[in-house]
């Protein structure tokens, strides 16, 4: 989008138990308490977007397509594989990592529970994302081993298969646009927001800038400290090392698997805990945002506000259960789950696109003046070329999440294969029918 244009809101309604009504189940955005300021905000949208550390947990995707660059893995794998640091004849069985899974979930759900508390661990997060990452590059630049400038910025690997240098060049960036995802955030929380029209725009610019910039940084440091990528991406330390290859390279750096545990620990373990606290927060707040529309199944269950937690507490379960399921595809099989999740990535950017394209017959043919007239923030006449940029781009990306990393996928490799496509295609029909046999004849245009 070009601007972000909020429009002011009536005062809160301290009382939790009187909303005010829309319609049948429905209730005004004033039910949230307005908790968070331009810099809580601005925390929340940080930790949400992860920056550096995306740079570390795909190490291995990172060094077979492009060079220097990566995205937020499997926590429960991480800690499974940290106790098999410890315990080198430990194996980690599929229920086990359920359980890891199941218990980050469920103990996030404690975290989100108190609308009050929210901004702390937003805090909490950034300040950890920020020092966690000066700790990091300053450990990894002071012992690691170090290659030129020209490898770091010269030296293109290629081991997807792909032939075609150009098209390897745009599949690199597969990693490092996870780097910003999350710029929705903001977004999902802006009903709790103090003077949103205003400070919901400056909280999305600075964390923009905060987590581009760090997250240049950290892929720099990285490739000027990956050591031999090679060897870790084919080490015996670790049964789960085919995909978790950035711990043998701490434990060489470090010298240490104490040192080597603690630090993954501390900056991304923890981080990414405080990220699904993050993430649970955004899709309970997104779920009852459909709900206050009648857009979901028993929306007047959901859109109901705890006096008591002063959040959608009916929302934050049902965001976890639809986790909690999702995890148990791993006992039938990881690579079903695999390709579950795959959808992630395509998803939120057909979510960045649709509102740039809704808008674009009212931007093209009207002009500039059918944005609302009340803007804090307004590109003027650049905001057409930043919406067709916009589109180009998520479309790019949206191109290249559909192909596979690597080929040929044969009957022999089939675990290469992207089905984000199928799945995509799959949620289409789900809404489709959705939409056809209930959601048309229970949604309510929201007001503008």
């Amino acid at each position: 989008m070009d601007s972000v244009s909020l429009e002011k809101s009536p005062p809160y309604q301290c009382d939790m138990d009187q909303h005010v009504e829309k319609g049948e189940g429905q209730v005004t955005h004033e039910s949230f308490k307005r908790v968070y300021s331009v810099w809580t905000a601005s925390a929340y949208q940080v930790l949400m977007m992860a920056s550096w550390t995306c740079n570390i947990v795909l190490y291995g995707t990172v060094f077979d397509i492009g060079g220097p660059m990566m995205l937020i893995y499997s926590t429960a794998q991480i800690i499974a594989a940290i106790v098999q640091l410890r315990y080198p004849d430990y194996i980690p069985t599929s229920w086990q990592i359920w359980l890891i899974y199941s218990a980050i979930l469920l103990i996030s759900v404690l975290f989100c529970l108190s609308q009050k508390h929210l901004p702390a661990i937003s805090l909490l997060g950034a300040v950890l994302t920020f020092g966690g990452g000066i700790a990091w590059a300053v450990t990894f630049l002071v012992r690691a081993n170090k290659h030129d400038a020209t490898f770091v910025f010269n030296h293109l690997i290629n081991q997807s298969g792909y032939t075609s240098t150009g098209w390897v060049g745009l599949m690199s960036f597969y990693t490092p646009v996870y780097a910003l995802y999350g710029t929705d955030g903001i977004l999902h929380i802006t009903e709790e927001i103090h003077n949103p029209e205003k400070n919901a725009p400056r909280a999305m610019i600075l964390s923009m800038i905060f987590s581009g910039i760090t997250s240049l940084m950290g892929a720099v440091v990285m490739g000027f400290c990956s050591g031999d990528w090679e060897s870790y991406i084919e080490s015996e330390m670790l049964k789960l090392v085919d995909s978790l290859p950035f711990i043998p390279w701490f434990v060489e750096v470090l010298g240490s698997v104490a040192g080597a545990s603690v630090l993954v620990v501390v900056v991304i373990v923890f981080l990414n805990f405080l990220i699904t606290v993050g993430i649970n927060t955004a899709a309970s707040r997104m779920a009852w945002g459909m709900a206050t529309d009648n857009a979901l199944p028993f929306s007047n269950v959901f859109v109901r506000i705890s006096p008591k937690w002063e959040s959608p507490i009916y929302t934050i379960l049902l965001t976890v259960a639809a986790e909690l399921a999702i995890g148990l595809v791993v006992f039938g099989s990881n690579y079903a789950f695999q390709a579950i999740v795959s959808l992630g990535g395509v998803a939120i950017q057909i979510g960045y696109l649709t509102p740039v394209l809704m808008a674009f017959d009212k931007l093209i043919i009207r002009g500039r003046s059918a944005l609302p007239p009340s803007q804090y923030f307004n590109l003027g006449k650049f905001g057409l070329v930043v919406n067709i940029t916009s589109v180009c781009w998520s479309s790019l990306i949206i191109v290249i999440l559909l192909f596979p990393l690597y080929v040929p996928v044969t009957s022999n490799n089939i675990y290469d294969m992207n089905w984000a496509i199928v799945m995509c295609g799959g949620l289409i029909i789900l809404v489709t029918v959705d939409w056809l046999l209930r959601g048309r004849f229970h949604y309510t245009v929201p007001e503008e």
